[in-house]
């Protein structure tokens, strides 16, 4: 909230990126990991793989105020430009948002895929959350 109104760079926008969508998907994909008895390499990996759907998230959230349905949305579309936000979408534009939100989500996948047990569901989670239209 404190960078409304002011425009920012692309370190800046991560960071708030990270501390805003980032830290909730990181804290829960982690508890779920230390759960499951990762051990510290498989932690950070799965923290590194946390971060990237984080932040493809918050991009695919950007795409969508600008292209999104608003039925399908539940809040009025263009609203962050309304309310004078700086997005990722602001600062690279809509197809190199689609195109980063895609590699982002496809090195996700690709960690993903190195980690033992069972990943059908969790990999269809990912997919679900940053290729979703609301």
């Amino acid at each position: 909230m404190e960078f409304t109104d002011q425009p920012l760079d692309e370190k800046h926008l991560r960071f708030v990126y990270k501390l805003k969508t980032g830290a909730l998907i990181e804290a829960a994909m982690m508890i779920g990991a230390i759960l499951a008895g990762a051990g510290l390499d498989e932690l950070w990996k799965v923290e590194q793989m946390a971060a990237m759907i984080g932040l493809a998230f918050q991009i695919q959230d950007d795409v969508l105020d600008v292209v999104g349905d608003e039925e399908l949305l539940g809040k009025d579309a263009h609203s962050d430009e309304k309310n004078n936000k700086f997005t990722y979408v602001t600062i690279h534009g809509l197809d190199k948002s689609r195109v980063d939100a895609k590699l982002l989500t496809d090195k996700a996948l690709e960690i993903l895929g190195t980690l033992p047990g069972e990943k059908g569901f969790l990999e269809e989670f990912i997919k679900y959350l940053v290729n979703r239209n609301r």
